[in-house]
């Protein structure tokens, strides 16, 4: 037989390919044909070997008679010669591969099922060896004895619990059987783990592994997104939590998105570094609509506390049941999804910046003020999840009090406090006369009275989110 180059193939790498070839088992002489998988051949270390002597097979079995897990012998050696020859001749041919079923330690094994034996009598002598358990998870897996693999890289956890290749064939096994909390939890523990710096047998069998999770991850069911953001205060602040919300909250090309993630994950950060505050401020500055201008308390505070801008919003504190709770409406408690920082504001007059004079078609929603009128109007739909869409008249008397005094006293309870602090928020971000500032706040106001038709209506609202929708 010609020489064949001698490559290595680990067991787990074994492709799944059916074919039939009579075998002679050398443990009690008995020839039987047997389900082999894959044939490999490989080049014989003595030139005299007969031919059949250095092949293996990918599919588990054992002899028919007396249970031997091998050696074997091919009983039918013309045939096996002719699948040589076609596999040979036919490019891409996987029944027979060219290459030596190697373990990890470079024992050459002739079938799983004896390479299971081997791994055996290597944790016999060391019960304590997490990686000799992953290693006979993967050689079952590989020959689909699923149930079997899964409790050996049970044990492997046991023994080790941040075995990341063992936890990361249970999670892929979690997601193939749509067990979304034992997936959740796998995929929580195996980005901590990988963010600690834990890592596989191989380098590019980790980054490979990397960027598996983050792939799965990122096409993870609407529910199973929603179990990392269900979670406790105290969970959300874990490093595993934000780097998968943060994941899971990207937006832009796949490809980069999931490249760069697993690159995060690899260097052990949670959180994508966020760009400078100008880098982001241009960005904005390009799209149409008021650009970004900071008040220099508020930038200071964004830089200090590395908030993101374009996700910056109010938070609605939580009051009596279905009610918003604001003490204080000087104090406005910003989030960006991520992060959050309280922030003090005296008043909305100190926020009027310059004396430009608005246009004067403002009885409608003009384009260069698109991000003023969303940033209020974005207020107005995070109160209404929380205490029910509001009437439109009672939206209309709270507009026009912060048209005509701003500053004046509340007489419209934790709504009207709340509005107050995203209108604050919005002349914070945008260079706004007070002109400006009455002409926006304005129109909002004619924009709800034309929605109220009846003495008590949501139109307005219903309409709103119809808009954010779409």
């Amino acid at each position: 037989m010609t020489s064949l180059p001698r490559r290595g193939l680990t067991a787990d790498q074994l492709p799944l390919v059916s074919q039939t070839l009579r075998l002679v088992c050398k443990a009690c002489g008995k020839s039987h044909p047997y389900d082999v998988g894959a044939i490999y051949v490989w080049m014989p270390e003595v030139e005299a070997d007969p031919p059949g002597s250095c092949c293996g097979f990918s599919e588990y079995f054992r002899c028919r008679d007396c249970d031997s897990a091998g050696p074997w012998e091919v009983a039918d050696a013309l045939k096996l010669l002719g699948l040589t020859l076609r596999s040979k001749l036919k490019r891409g041919d996987e029944h027979v591969v060219f290459a030596t079923p190697e373990m990890f330690d470079g024992t050459i094994v002739q079938s799983p099922a004896m390479g299971e034996e081997h791994l055996l009598r290597l944790i016999e002598q060391e019960p304590g060896n997490a990686f000799l358990c992953t290693r006979l998870g993967n050689l079952l897996r590989s020959c689909r004895r699923r149930s079997q693999a899964a409790a050996w890289y049970g044990k492997a956890l046991v023994l080790d619990a941040a075995d990341i290749e063992a936890r990361y064939h249970l999670f892929c096994f979690a997601v193939d059987d749509n067990d979304q909390s034992t997936a959740t939890e796998h995929a929580r523990l195996l980005v901590r783990h990988l963010l600690e710096g834990h890592k596989t047998s191989s380098d590019e069998l980790t980054r490979g592994l990397a960027v598996s999770v983050v792939d799965i991850l990122r096409r993870s069911p609407r529910e199973v997104c929603d179990a990392f953001v269900r979670v406790s205060r105290a969970a959300a602040a874990a490093p595993e939590v934000t780097f998968i919300r943060t994941l899971l909250e990207a937006e832009g090309e796949e490809d980069v998105i999931v490249n760069d993630a697993a690159e995060r994950l690899l260097r052990g950060e949670a959180e994508a570094a966020s760009p400078p505050l100008s880098a982001v401020i241009a960005t904005l500055d390009d799209d149409d609509g008021a650009s970004i201008d900071l008040i220099p308390a508020l930038r200071e505070l964004v830089e200090r506390e590395q908030l993101d801008v374009r996700k910056l919003t109010v938070a609605a504190a939580p009051g009596e049941p279905g009610r918003i709770g604001v003490k204080n409406r000087h104090s406005l408690f910003l989030i960006d999804g991520t992060r959050a920082a309280i922030w003090e504001v005296r008043s909305l007059r100190e926020l009027f910046r310059g004396d430009r004079t608005p246009p004067p078609d403002m009885d409608r929603y003009l384009p260069e003020y698109d991000r003023c009128f969303f940033s209020i109007e974005k207020h107005v739909l995070t109160a209404c999840d929380v205490e029910g869409d509001r009437t439109d008249q009672e939206l209309e008397a709270i507009f026009s009090a912060l048209r005509r005094r701003p500053d004046g006293k509340n007489h419209f309870g934790p709504l009207h406090d709340f509005l107050w602090q995203g209108t604050a928020l919005t002349l914070a971000m945008h260079r706004l006369s007070q002109s400006e500032f009455e002409s926006i706040v304005g129109q909002l106001e004619r924009s709800v009275r034309k929605w109220g038709l009846r003495p008590v209506s949501r139109n307005y609202v219903r309409d709103l989110r119809e808009r954010s929708a779409s």
